[in-house]
């Protein structure tokens, strides 16, 4: 049994997933978004949201997105400032970190590498069984089925 974070890292609001993994099916035990838009501190805030989730659920491996390359400079860096306090939550944690590319996490919920933001709400909402509504939060589920084909080989 393992216990994995999947987060979907953004500047304004992060998604995530907590889920207990058994065999070759991943149990969510939790999931939401961190807001962090009207934050004075969006990174203590991120920070300390996903410590409690770790120490809480004795996460023992962290999943994410790479980062995508954007037009804009600033979202850029906001987005490597918010991975890099997953990242050294990881490290001061000892917990494993695992990345899969936008693409690789779209081919595995819709089919298509260039699927919309819709497309990947819609299927992690057949896959799961859930009513999801924002996007944030289907795309830490994304990454969890993502890296759930990986680990059993499809």
């Amino acid at each position: 049994m393992e216990r994995i974070l999947s987060i979907d890292p953004s500047s304004s609001k992060t998604g995530y997933v907590i889920a207990k993994l058994e065999k070759d099916e991943a149990l969510p035990l939790d999931y939401g978004l961190i807001e962090l838009k009207k934050e004075k501190q969006p990174l203590k805030k991120i920070y300390q949201t996903l410590e409690e989730k770790i120490l809480k659920y004795a996460i023992e491996k962290i999943i994410l997105e790479t980062p995508f390359y954007s037009v804009n400079a600033q979202t850029l860096i906001k987005l490597g400032e918010v991975r890099g306090v997953i990242l050294l939550l990881a490290q001061s944690y000892n917990i494993k970190v695992e990345e899969f590319s936008p693409a690789e996490v779209k081919i595995s919920i819709t089919g298509y590498g260039r699927s919309g933001k819709e497309e990947v709400l819609e299927m992690v909402n057949k896959i799961f069984n859930l009513n999801l509504k924002d996007y944030d939060i289907a795309d830490a589920f994304a990454i969890l089925h993502c890296y759930m084909l990986n680990k059993v080989g499809v």
